[in-house]
């Protein structure tokens, strides 16, 4: 009992002596607490950039100025299948010269590239002669010829009368007569041209100039018996039109003889059924189907050429 109570008044006379010690230290305590608080929440650190996203994605939305480049145009909208392309048109034609060569004489300056003529079948005709009587307005006005020698191959044409006096010497090609020099009389002189084939070039020598050649070209005689080859060969050749390339004296060009219909003609050896055809320029010509297609009636300067007699077999 004794013990008992000495132990509660020992505890009593502790928490008496040392109470309000500890009262005070409990207290500095709670203040210390509350400032370490107080503190932590001013000096927070600020959260993390993951809470910011949503500020980082508003701001990369804005464009950033670039002073020094300019600024572009908005691109154009993209169709979902782009259009075909237009294939462009077809360019202008162009006229070309031929290219100078060495090997061929210059062409004359100003001379038009010839347009090409159409190609026909051709019969070699037999030979042939042929007189004619020659009329103007007043009557009779003299006679006129046309000789044609040839073995198949090769030829020798002689023509004298209203087309002038022209001598011919040549061969034969696959577009039928191949002349290879013609001869003109031009008042008492001559003017010769000369048909060179490999080169493609007809050289008119009297004049010093040149012309690109054609295939089936012709001079001013043998475009008469082309044309009778070609009526030999397939009288449908001869329906509306005939382009021959001819290079007489001065000169070469495509000629268009064109058909002007069936006519029966008066000649010395009585009527003859022929085919018409009339050259740009002042030239008519009948030819004879009876008689090998041959030129039976040349007209020409006013003045008429009709035959009156054949040497041959035509």
């Amino acid at each position: 009992m004794t013990t008992g109570t000495t132990t509660s008044t020992r505890t009593a006379a502790f928490f008496g002596r040392y109470g309000r010690l500890l009262a005070l230290c409990g207290v500095s305590l709670l203040l210390h607490a509350a400032a370490i608080a107080w503190l932590d929440m001013r000096i927070a650190p600020e959260p993390p950039p993951s809470a910011q996203a949503g500020l980082a994605v508003r701001l990369a939305e804005a464009p950033a100025a670039t002073p020094t480049a300019p600024a572009l145009p908005a691109p154009a909208p993209v169709p979902d299948a782009p259009a075909p392309l237009e294939e462009p048109a077809p360019p202008a034609p162009v006229t070309r010269l031929a290219p100078a060569s060495s090997a061929a004489p210059p062409s004359a300056v100003g001379v038009a590239e010839p347009q090409t003529p159409s190609r026909y079948r051709v019969s070699m005709p037999p030979p042939v002669t042929l007189l004619y009587e020659v009329r103007d307005a007043t009557g009779p006005a003299g006679a006129a010829r046309l000789r044609w020698d040839t073995d198949g191959v090769q030829y020798k044409l002689v023509l004298e009368g209203i087309l002038g006096d022209i001598a011919s010497e040549g061969g034969t090609d696959d577009a039928g007569i191949s002349p290879q020099r013609a001869s003109y009389r031009l008042g008492t002189g001559s003017a010769a041209v000369a048909f060179e084939r490999e080169r493609r070039t007809i050289v008119f020598e009297a004049f010093g100039r040149s012309a690109q050649d054609q295939p089936g070209s012709q001079d001013g005689a043998t475009v008469l018996m082309q044309l009778a080859g070609i009526g030999l060969a397939d009288p449908d050749q001869l329906q509306e039109a005939v382009d021959i390339y001819v290079g007489r004296a001065d000169g070469a060009a495509v000629e268009r003889y064109q058909v002007v219909g069936r006519e029966r003609i008066e000649t010395p050896l009585g009527a003859l059924d022929t085919l018409h055809l009339q050259r740009k320029g002042g030239l008519d010509v009948w030819l004879a189907p009876e008689r090998g297609w041959l030129p039976v009636q040349l007209r020409a300067g006013g003045r008429t050429q009709v035959v009156k007699e054949f040497r041959g077999n035509p």
